[in-house]
């Protein structure tokens, strides 16, 4: 996986998380900044918000990344971060 080095992205927590969880499960991540070629010429992509998590990009200035569908990344990390999510705020009981 490839984020930019942070020149070209906010550092958000959400963004965080996900190169923790990369390192936490041995996905391989490097953190270069890249041209909209790369991309393009990408398996996949996704981005991530603080109230959103992850989302797939399905498609980048008419051309469809990862045959314009959610890649096996992007929902295995989809995933990983939703368990990360219910460990770190389980719901309360309720009264």
């Amino acid at each position: 996986m490839w984020t930019s080095t942070g020149q070209f992205c906010l550092p958000g927590i959400t963004r965080k998380a996900v190169i923790n969880l990369c390192n936490e499960y041995n996905i391989p991540i490097f953190q270069k900044d890249f041209s909209i070629i790369d991309v393009h010429l990408a398996d996949e992509a996704f981005v991530t918000g603080t109230f959103a998590g992850i989302i797939p990009v399905v498609e980048i200035d008419g051309q469809a990344i990862s045959s314009g569908k959610r890649g096996n990344l992007t929902f295995r990390l989809q995933g990983l971060y939703s368990e990360k999510l219910a460990r770190l705020y389980p719901e309360k009981d309720k009264e």
